[in-house]
């Protein structure tokens, strides 16, 4: 009985074993891959990666990606092969010198300019309220007087 006992327990952790090593865990360079994908944009496709995109020239740039990345070649090479064939419109990213830089600084002279005009306008405001105020009559607290005429 011990000893049917023991080997079910044996098939059992042979199973499990078993079932353990089916489970694929993603590699290393398929990790880099994903990485890498995520960073170029599909030629074809608007605004979507190569990753997600389901056109023909993004599979065919992610076979050439893994291949590449087969033949020892860096992140960087890669993505500079791929800006070599496709220009800077294959990152999804712009870089920050040429066209790019102005696209990476726009936002900040949009906030700038914004930030001028509403000091302008606040400064005029506080101009016009001045002015205003030295041209109204000097007031004078109410007296009982002035209380007792404003009654109906």
């Amino acid at each position: 009985m011990t000893r049917l006992f023991a080997m079910l327990i044996a098939s059992l952790l042979l199973a499990v074993a078993a079932q353990a090593a089916s489970f694929r865990t993603e590699a290393e360079q398929e990790t880099t891959v994903r990485a890498i994908a995520a960073k170029l944009r599909c030629p074809v496709c608007q605004s979507e990666n190569i990753l997600d995109s389901q056109s023909g020239t993004a599979k065919e740039m992610m076979t050439i990606l893994r291949e590449q990345l087969a033949q020892g070649r860096s992140e960087a090479e890669i993505v500079e092969f791929f800006r070599s064939r496709y220009g800077d419109y294959v990152m999804l990213s712009p870089p920050a010198s040429g066209y790019g830089g102005l696209v990476w600084a726009a936002p900040l002279l949009l906030l700038l300019a914004g930030g001028g005009a509403y000091l302008l306008l606040l400064r005029r405001s506080t101009r016009a309220s001045g002015a205003l105020d030295a041209a109204a009559p000097e007031r004078s607290p109410l007296t009982e007087q002035h209380l007792k005429g404003l009654e109906l």
